[in-house]
């Protein structure tokens, strides 16, 4: 067998090495080689480059948000003060969100509008709640942002990658911004689990109020009787 004098001898040993275990392990288990053998290299993650924008040092505030609108390439929140940009939806996520959207629209009062992809102001942090109900006296058909006082509901919506944000950051900032109701929905085999919470007399903390499967009936904070479909395809 010619040499390869291109490698130097500790490399020639460690392949002569690697060479020798894969004959072994050949012997004693092709059917596993002969997969190791087809298998194909998974494909490079791609990726994109965004450009987002250097905050001032005391942070960024709900009131840049429509100039940073302007500049970040991609949907985004503020959390204190940074631009944080937001994972993309998985499709269940979409449907339930619509779903839910069409059953508040039949069933709310005239005094509220419902809304999704609108920020909450919370000074240093904008949070985009997946659902927002709004009192009708502050809509503004181009308006984007809104007060917690504004703000009837805000429903989260939970997906894999959101799991920790709106299980327990979104909870408590909701809360400690007087948000009177939150709505988390949890994908449970493909049907939507409803649970809702309701600001506490004295503020700062929700108290659960109801875990909703298959059907939701409440009657704050106004009264739906729905049912809850499976979301699959």
């Amino acid at each position: 067998m010619p040499v390869d004098m291109t490698r130097s001898p500790r490399e020639f040993e460690m392949n002569r090495r690697e060479d020798l275990l894969r004959e072994l392990f050949f012997d004693r288990y092709p059917a596993a080689m002969a997969g190791v053998a087809h298998h194909r290299p998974e494909e490079p993650i791609r990726s994109r480059l965004v450009s987002l924008p250097v905050p001032p040092p005391e942070g960024f505030t709900a009131a840049d948000l429509p100039r940073l609108i302007e500049v970040v390439d991609g949907s985004f929140e503020l959390e204190d003060g940074q631009v944080v940009m937001m994972a993309p939806a998985d499709p269940w996520h979409d449907e339930v969100r619509d779903v839910l959207k069409a059953a508040l629209r039949r069933n709310a009062p005239r005094d509220v509008v419902v809304l999704s992809e609108k920020s909450v102001d919370l000074g240093a942090s904008a949070p985009e709640p997946d659902v927002l109900v709004v009192f009708r006296a502050s809509f503004g058909p181009h308006t984007s942002v809104y007060r917690p006082a504004d703000v009837h509901l805000a429903i989260e919506i939970v997906s894999p990658s959101t799991k920790t944000k709106d299980r327990k950051l979104r909870p408590v900032q909701y809360a400690e911004a007087g948000i009177e109701n939150f709505w988390r929905v949890e994908n449970e085999n493909d049907e939507m689990a409803v649970y809702t919470f309701e600001l506490l007399p004295e503020g700062g903390a929700y108290a659960p109020s109801g875990v909703f499967r298959k059907h939701l009936r409440i009657d704050r904070p106004f009264a739906m009787d729905v049912e809850l479909p499976e979301i699959t395809w």
